[in-house]
């Protein structure tokens, strides 16, 4: 449990009403109590209460060194004996002793001084949100969820802190900010990528965007197109800290970054994500017009660059603070921390549910303790299964922080997207897409029995999806003439269509052609190569 801090109003005293020997002994034990000096702090606190019986200002020297020390019960009794002289009752210091008790995690002690803070005060609804918390965190330890976590191993943490984590759609790339000291108390931010060989992380090595300025706080769309990640104080930038765009070039390589000037203001941008689809960016920042401190924003993205981003609203915001949205590739369900949603204190991680459209969300629900708890969690990002989460977290590790993973809790899931979804989520931009299962008896237009899992898959995505539509394609190698080949695709791709009417598939929305040879994609001088262009595949129509 991490220590108490410093929470009681000790301060430097200057009391005409005490001599100055005995001020000058209350200051140096402040500062004993700063320093963590606790056992001579309080030997130093009974002397000045037994020399001066009748000043209880030094109660509240020994209430924060038992505090400190979690000795809870002598903690509140020091307390008490100090505030209990005051003729007229605040409710503030009671309100910070509830504090303690609340930032440690020890609810039910916190419950208790809120209250008596709440009916000490005349405005009790600024205490709601503490008590509603405290209540729901007694309630969540009594029904803890699975939750069994495992550090990510050396090749992903070292003895730095590694941060903000990023898995791809496909969940072969993993990539994270690591903050590195190059100097004494001088620091570093730089991106590192690991990929998943055979089931497993292989070392984490520098990105190529790095440069020797700090870059924080990584995305890339699902169809590994574009890339966006946070600096901040950059000439170039426009406020305190800015999002940079990159595209990947024909060459594999990410291109220079560039401003996204659109979206960036006078104030705070950072914690950018893709939707799955790539329509919106979004992104934490502080800028005006917002709900609370930090909210959550999102920006359009046209064939003109990105819109003037629009606040996600009150169900997501909060007059509080909003922090690091991952949006999964199921294109539903959307992850981000929260200090203003009820919880157990600090930012805790939240899961709320796109409904029927962009621009309705479910109410987030807790993902529960003790994936939450009375620290701070949030950067939680989840696999392509919607059942493996990674988060960052300071507990014990290879460093100060570490990346963690564990498995979510069956109702905190994501959907679990096919291979076929995901290939139509992250190329939705009139790119062919294969039907790779989509199989038929040779020279012939019959299905092969296998064939149907694909197939219903796809017309399950339709029904889900029923503003698109698409256009099946069939192709063949050059075995056979060009008008045998011609027709064979065309009554296979007719096939499919069939196939998708018959099971409730309006014919409004999809049309079919075949191609024959006329657009291979593998040269027809191998097996292998006229095996990939014999294919059915369909694209969907903007």
């Amino acid at each position: 449990m991490r220590k108490i801090s410093f929470i009681l109003f000790l301060v430097p005293l200057v009391m005409f009403s005490q001599s100055q020997r005995d001020q000058k002994k209350y200051n140096n034990i402040v500062e004993l109590i700063k320093q963590n000096e606790l056992e001579l702090a309080k030997q130093e606190s009974y002397k000045l209460l037994k020399k001066n019986k009748d000043w209880k200002k030094p109660h509240l020297l020994l209430s924060n060194i038992f505090l400190k020390e979690q000795n809870y019960e002598k903690g509140v009794e020091e307390f008490f004996k100090y505030y209990n002289i005051n003729s007229q009752k605040s409710s503030f210091p009671v309100f910070q002793l509830a504090e303690v008790f609340y930032k440690e995690g020890v609810y039910l002690e916190a419950l208790k001084y809120f209250n008596i803070s709440a009916n000490l005060s005349e405005e009790e609804n600024k205490y709601s949100h503490y008590i509603n918390n405290c209540r729901f965190a007694i309630d969540a330890m009594e029904n803890p969820v699975k939750f069994d976590f495992k550090n990510m191993g050396k090749n992903i943490n070292t003895e730095n802190a590694e941060y903000l984590p990023f898995i791809s759609a496909d969940g072969n790339e993993f990539i994270f900010t690591r903050l590195l000291e190059f100097e004494e108390g001088m620091f570093q931010e730089d991106f590192y990528k690991s990929e998943k060989i055979n089931g497993d992380w292989i070392e984490s090595l520098p990105m190529e965007i790095n440069t020797i300025q700090n870059e924080g706080s990584v995305t890339v769309s699902a169809d590994g197109s574009f890339l966006i990640y946070t600096a901040c104080n950059r000439e170039d930038g426009k406020g305190r800290c800015d999002l940079y765009l990159c595209v990947k070039q024909e060459n594999g390589k990410w291109s220079k970054s560039e401003n996204v000037s659109n979206i960036n203001s006078r104030d705070w941008e950072s914690q950018a994500c893709f939707s799955p689809d790539l329509r919106y960016v979004y992104f934490v920042s502080d800028r005006r017009g917002g709900y609370g401190g930090d909210d959550i924003w999102r920006s359009e993205i046209t064939k003109f660059g990105f819109s003037s981003p629009e606040n996600l609203g009150l169900t997501i915001n909060t007059k509080e603070d909003e922090m690091s949205p991952f949006f999964h590739p199921d294109n539903l369900t959307f992850y981000f921390a929260s200090e203003g949603h009820t919880g157990m204190g600090d930012f805790d991680l939240f899961v709320s549910r796109r409904l029927h459209s962009d621009t309705f969300w479910g109410i987030p629900e807790n993902l529960g303790y003790p994936i939450n708890s009375h620290n701070t969690e949030n950067s939680l990002v989840v696999s392509n299964d919607g059942k493996t989460a990674y988060f960052v977290s300071d507990k014990s590790g290879y460093g100060k922080e570490d990346i963690f993973t564990f498995q979510l809790p069956e109702d905190k899931r994501s959907t679990k997207i096919s291979e076929l979804e995901l290939e139509i989520i992250t190329q939705n931009n009139g790119n062919e897409i294969i039907l790779k299962n989509v199989l038929f008896e040779t020279d012939s237009y019959e299905l092969v029995e296998t064939s149907f899992i694909e197939l219903n898959t796809l017309i399950n995505y339709l029904k889900k999806n029923p503003q698109i539509k698409i256009h099946i394609e069939g192709h063949t190698d050059n075995i056979s003439d060009d008008k045998h080949n011609l027709i064979l695709s065309d009554n296979r791709a007719a096939k499919v269509y069939g196939y998708l009417v018959d099971r409730g598939v309006s014919s409004e929305r999809l049309s079919y052609k075949g191609y024959g040879e006329s657009k291979p994609i593998s040269t027809n001088k191998t097996d292998q190569g006229r095996r990939q262009n014999r294919r059915t595949s369909f694209i969907i129509i903007p």
